[in-house]
């Protein structure tokens, strides 16, 4: 997936805060460069085969299909979804459905405050708590899918 457009050429594109270094929940986000990406999406999303387009298909792997059908659902979705990863501090990425905007990382907590912001920027992105085992698929259509990444 990361092959075929150029990644990251436009990171004004991102929600507001991650690029306002003024904010304090902006200064936690990393921006990966394209190096970086390629080893995260090779231990993420490129262990899925492609549906259709960007659109994972997990079939091969254990996952559960949920639904939001406005945005405020989608707000209590993602911080029931990260509840764990914030209580242990942990950092999580955001990798967008369109390579222009580089793949981000935040403190988990800081991705529950702004799921909103995420949502508005790219409503296809996938959400992965480093150093775990899942991956959480969001479509503009309110499907979300929580999968476990299969091993290499």
């Amino acid at each position: 997936m990361t092959e075929s457009y150029p990644y990251g050429l436009n990171p004004e594109y991102l929600p507001g805060f991650m690029n306002d270094p003024r904010d304090d929940d902006g200064r936690q986000v990393v921006k990966l460069g394209p190096d970086e990406n390629r080893e995260l999406a090779a231990a993420t999303v490129d262990r899925f085969p492609a549906a259709s387009g960007d659109v994972l298909d997990f079939a091969a792997a254990s996952f559960d299909r949920l639904w939001w059908d406005d945005e405020e659902q989608w707000v209590t979705m993602a911080a029931e979804l990260l509840a764990a990863y914030v209580q242990r501090e942990e950092r999580v990425a955001v990798m967008w459905g369109n390579l222009l905007m580089p793949t981000v990382t935040m403190p988990a907590s800081v991705a529950v405050r702004h799921a909103l912001d995420i949502l508005d920027a790219g409503p296809h992105f996938w959400i992965h708590p480093l150093g775990g085992s899942i991956l959480i698929e969001c479509l503009m259509d309110g499907q979300v899918t929580v999968a476990t990444i299969p091993s290499e």
